[in-house]
Order: structure tokens, then C-alpha cells, then sequence
């Protein structure tokens, strides 16, 4: 290895990922001081980006991970013990197709809330679209299309996402009176810092 490329690496290493770092986490506490509400215990890692935060709502115990999206002016509401995997799509906005004066679509936008229940798990590369409700337990396998509500305790996957099968509903149960979640309660939360 040269010189040039360890100092290279050096640099890199000491400077430009400590700042880069910084960055991410200023970008993503200035979008988490203006929700619409936030629980306790937030974890998050990455770039995000929420369109409209004052309209997101996320429960206790949120789970983010890079590169979440948010966009649209619709309502989010995260529920409690929710995680989030890698480049996850949330859109609550989309364009009017029908009755429309112009083509492909009208300059009118339709809002519609998107609900995501409690201990939801949330695998990397999902897109959920406007209007959807995803029932508590439920898991939104990688690469899934969201497009209509996920009943509780389903296992979906595809495009568009489709019931795989149910979680063991006696063990779910269990398992929720215990309080057994994954990481909870949390000796840190990426707002406060505690």
C-alpha cells in the first residue's frame, strides 16, 4: 500500500466519516423536532427524509433505519415497538388519474393515511402506498408492495404483497403480556439522548 492510499484511507476514516455521521444525525434530529408526535425510546440509523413531519406520528420504541422515505401530505401514525428496515418508501400522496383535464395524470394530489400497528416489522426495500393499515404483529417481508391493508399477525411478501401466512397468534400473545420486545426497554433514545 502507498503512502498516498493509506493517507487517503486515513483521511476518510478520521475526517470525512465523523462529519458525514454528524450530518445525518443534525438532518435527522431538525425532521424529529417537528412531528406531529414522538414517542420515547426512537432508534435511529441513516438518512431519512419525511416529507411532512408534522403529520407523522410514531409511537414508543421506533426502530429507523437509513433511508426511510416518507413523502405526500397524509398522515403517518407508527404504533409502539415498530422496526424499520433499510430504504423503506411510505407515500401518502398520489396523483388523480380519473376525471382528470390532462394526461398522464391531473395536477390534483389525493391524501390518504397510512396506519401501521403495533410490533410491526418492517423489512429493507418496502414501499407502502397511500391508504394502507397494517395490522399489529404483522411482517412486511423485503421488497414488498404494500398496496392494500395487511390484516394482523400476516406475513406478506411480493409485488403486489400478498399473505404468505400468520405469525402463532398463542405466541404472539404470550410474548406481548411478558413485554418481550426486541431491544425494550432501551437504556438510549437517538432524540434525548438518555
Amino acid at each position: 500500500m502507498s503512502f498516498r492510499h493509506f493517507f487517503h484511507r486515513l483521511v476518510r476514516k478520521a475526517l470525512v466519516a465523523p462529519l458525514v455521521d454528524w450530518y445525518e444525525r443534525t438532518h435527522a434530529l431538525r425532521q424529529f423536532e417537528t412531528l406531529g408526535r414522538l414517542g420515547q425510546g426512537l432508534r435511529t440509523h441513516g438518512t431519512i427524509s419525511l416529507g411532512s413531519p408534522a403529520n407523522i406520528e410514531l409511537g414508543d420504541d421506533v426502530n429507523i433505519n437509513s433511508g426511510l422515505v416518507v413523502q405526500g401530505s397524509g398522515h403517518l401514525r407508527v404504533g409502539n415497538h415498530v422496526h424499520m428496515g433499510n430504504d423503506i418508501l411510505i407515500l401518502t400522496t398520489n396523483h388523480k388519474i380519473e376525471g382528470v383535464p390532462c394526461l398522464p395524470y391531473g395536477h390534483e394530489r389525493i391524501s390518504k393515511d397510512v396506519v401501521i400497528g403495533d410490533a410491526v416489522w418492517i423489512c429493507d426495500r418496502v414501499t407502502i402506498t397511500p391508504g394502507v393499515s397494517v395490522g399489529e404483529g404483522a411482517v412486511l417481508s423485503a421488497g414488498a408492495v404494500v398496496n392494500r391493508d395487511v390484516p394482523p399477525l400476516a406475513i406478506v411478501g411480493g409485488s403486489p404483497a400478498q399473505v404468505i401466512r400468520y405469525r402463532d397468534e398463542a405466541e404472539y400473545q404470550r410474548l406481548k403480556e411478558a413485554g418481550q420486545y426486541l431491544g425494550w426497554p432501551q437504556q438510549f433514545d437517538s432524540i434525548n439522548g438518555k
